[in-house]
């Protein structure tokens, strides 16, 4: 086991420990990134990676987790409350693209296959599903989501694939992408009522 490292109080090795294990998760996965790589990249001694966090799977972890709860955050905090009223969708997934494109590693680390490990990877889908949830229940009014889910969840499905598109084609303004799937949205709208009324 390793040796407890001495912290000081005011040392923020954490933060760059998350940080650097963020970047190279996201750039080179979690099996080719070793715990020297994160501690020389954070540029900490690699034992304060086990003050903190006691092993590299309880890093990767701790990144997958606060990183999806500041995303879903970042939504939150772009839509109208229920209360409040109006559009949903676009002002949400502006944010949802605007932080995935302010945040390259976490944008990486997000969409990047998850760990072999069983439980990682386990951990890995059950937090991307705990997104997802949570995104349609931010972009859509829960009276959508009870009456036209299969909507809901089309809708949900090209916001992941345009953003994964997105990340290849950097180029293309997000408030494009943000009216394409407004386009798209309500287009499959209109066609699949037609089709089941």
């Amino acid at each position: 086991m390793p040796r407890r490292a001495k912290i000081r109080p005011d040392e923020p090795g954490r933060e760059k420990l998350l940080d650097a294990g963020r970047d190279l998760f996201g750039t080179q996965g979690y099996e080719a990134t070793s715990i020297a790589d994160i501690g020389r990249r954070a540029g900490i001694a690699k034992s304060v990676l086990y003050h903190y966090f006691g092993s590299k799977a309880a890093l990767y972890e701790e990144l997958v987790r606060h990183d999806a709860d500041a995303l879903v955050a970042a939504v939150e905090a772009a839509v109208p409350t229920r209360a409040e009223g109006g559009p949903r969708l676009r002002p949400g997934v502006d944010a949802f693209l605007r932080f995935l494109s302010e945040r390259p590693a976490t944008w990486r680390l997000m969409t990047r296959d998850p760990p072999a490990d069983p439980a990682l990877r386990a951990l890995h889908e059950r937090v991307d599903a705990e997104v997802a949830r949570a995104l349609r229940n931010l972009l859509a009014m829960p009276a959508k989501v009870r009456a036209k889910p299969d909507v809901v969840e089309l809708v949900a499905l090209a916001v992941r694939t345009y953003a994964a598109w997105w990340q290849d084609h950097p180029a293309v303004p997000r408030e494009d992408i943000v009216e394409a799937i407004g386009d798209f949205a309500a287009a499959s709208a209109r066609r699949i009522d037609r089709k089941t009324s």
